[in-house]
Protein backbone atom coordinates (compact mmCIF):
# COMPACT_ATOMS: atom_id res chain seq x y z
CA UNK A 1 0.00 0.00 0.00
CA UNK A 2 1.35 3.18 -0.90
CA UNK A 3 2.32 5.43 1.63
CA UNK A 4 -0.44 8.72 1.20
CA UNK A 5 -3.05 6.22 0.84
CA UNK A 6 -2.24 5.23 4.88
CA UNK A 7 -1.29 8.94 5.80
CA UNK A 8 -4.46 10.26 3.65
CA UNK A 9 -6.89 7.81 5.53
CA UNK A 10 -5.57 8.57 9.15
CA UNK A 11 -5.72 12.45 8.41
CA UNK A 12 -9.48 11.37 6.98
CA UNK A 13 -10.15 9.77 10.29
CA UNK A 14 -8.58 12.08 12.82
CA UNK A 15 -10.81 14.92 10.90
CA UNK A 16 -14.01 13.23 11.32
CA UNK A 17 -13.33 12.53 15.39
CA UNK A 18 -12.38 16.34 15.45
CA UNK A 19 -16.09 17.27 13.41
CA UNK A 20 -17.74 15.32 15.60
CA UNK A 21 -16.60 16.48 18.60
CA UNK A 22 -17.37 20.20 17.57
CA UNK A 23 -20.56 19.69 16.72
CA UNK A 24 -21.38 18.03 19.43
CA UNK A 25 -19.91 21.18 21.42
CA UNK A 26 -22.05 23.32 19.46
CA UNK A 27 -25.45 21.54 19.87
CA UNK A 28 -24.72 20.27 23.18
CA UNK A 29 -22.15 21.58 25.89
CA UNK A 30 -24.37 25.02 26.64
CA UNK A 31 -27.23 22.78 28.03
CA UNK A 32 -24.70 20.83 30.53
CA UNK A 33 -24.58 22.10 34.10
CA UNK A 34 -21.52 24.55 34.88
CA UNK A 35 -19.87 22.04 36.99
CA UNK A 36 -19.48 19.07 33.89
CA UNK A 37 -18.76 22.29 31.80
CA UNK A 38 -15.37 23.09 33.35
CA UNK A 39 -14.77 19.77 33.86
CA UNK A 40 -14.79 19.07 29.80
CA UNK A 41 -12.77 22.39 29.38
CA UNK A 42 -10.05 21.24 32.25
CA UNK A 43 -10.31 17.48 30.43
CA UNK A 44 -11.42 15.93 33.77
CA UNK A 45 -13.58 12.82 34.07
CA UNK A 46 -15.67 13.66 36.89
CA UNK A 47 -18.74 11.60 38.88
CA UNK A 48 -21.85 12.05 37.17
CA UNK A 49 -20.58 12.55 33.48
CA UNK A 50 -22.70 10.90 30.72
CA UNK A 51 -20.59 9.05 27.84
CA UNK A 52 -21.29 11.54 25.44
CA UNK A 53 -19.25 14.10 28.10
CA UNK A 54 -16.68 11.81 28.82
CA UNK A 55 -15.79 12.08 25.46
CA UNK A 56 -15.83 15.98 24.80
CA UNK A 57 -13.83 15.43 28.22
CA UNK A 58 -10.75 12.93 27.61
CA UNK A 59 -11.40 12.11 23.94
CA UNK A 60 -12.13 8.69 22.07
CA UNK A 61 -11.54 5.59 24.16
CA UNK A 62 -9.54 2.79 23.02
CA UNK A 63 -11.42 -0.19 23.56
CA UNK A 64 -14.67 -1.17 26.17
CA UNK A 65 -15.59 -3.73 28.32
CA UNK A 66 -17.21 -5.07 31.11
CA UNK A 67 -16.50 -5.90 34.57
CA UNK A 68 -17.23 -5.80 38.47
CA UNK A 69 -16.06 -2.05 40.19
CA UNK A 70 -16.67 -2.00 43.99
CA UNK A 71 -18.81 -4.89 43.45
CA UNK A 72 -21.12 -3.44 41.08
CA UNK A 73 -21.27 -4.42 37.03
CA UNK A 74 -20.27 -2.17 35.21
CA UNK A 75 -18.99 -0.69 31.28
CA UNK A 76 -14.91 0.22 31.49
CA UNK A 77 -13.40 2.66 28.64
CA UNK A 78 -9.90 2.13 28.81
CA UNK A 79 -7.58 5.39 27.78
CA UNK A 80 -3.87 6.11 27.23
CA UNK A 81 -2.49 8.62 29.01
CA UNK A 82 1.11 10.77 27.33
CA UNK A 83 2.86 10.02 30.62
CA UNK A 84 4.57 13.20 30.89
CA UNK A 85 1.68 15.95 30.14
CA UNK A 86 -1.38 13.31 31.42
CA UNK A 87 -3.15 13.89 27.71
CA UNK A 88 -4.96 11.83 26.08
CA UNK A 89 -3.62 9.55 23.15
CA UNK A 90 -5.05 7.90 20.43
CA UNK A 91 -3.92 4.53 18.43
CA UNK A 92 -3.13 2.45 21.34
CA UNK A 93 -4.49 -1.12 21.97
CA UNK A 94 -6.29 -2.42 25.93
CA UNK A 95 -3.07 -3.77 26.85
CA UNK A 96 -1.21 -0.83 27.21
CA UNK A 97 -4.06 1.77 28.53
CA UNK A 98 -3.20 3.54 31.72
CA UNK A 99 -6.42 4.94 32.60
CA UNK A 100 -9.90 3.60 32.77
CA UNK A 101 -13.35 5.36 33.35
CA UNK A 102 -16.71 3.02 34.80
CA UNK A 103 -20.00 3.40 33.43
CA UNK A 104 -22.90 1.93 35.39
CA UNK A 105 -26.08 2.61 33.82
CA UNK A 106 -24.11 5.15 31.12
CA UNK A 107 -22.90 6.90 34.07
CA UNK A 108 -19.89 7.40 35.82
CA UNK A 109 -19.14 6.11 38.77
CA UNK A 110 -15.31 5.82 38.93
CA UNK A 111 -12.45 6.19 37.22
CA UNK A 112 -8.27 5.01 37.95
CA UNK A 113 -4.97 5.76 36.51
CA UNK A 114 -2.83 2.81 36.15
Amino acid sequence: MKWWVVLFSFLFLIGCGLAQRQQLMKDNFPNYSPEIQSAIQAGRVIEGMNKEQVYLAIGPKVCSSSSYYKGRQVEIWAYMSHPLTGKPMSGYDCLKANKRVYFENGIVVGWDNM
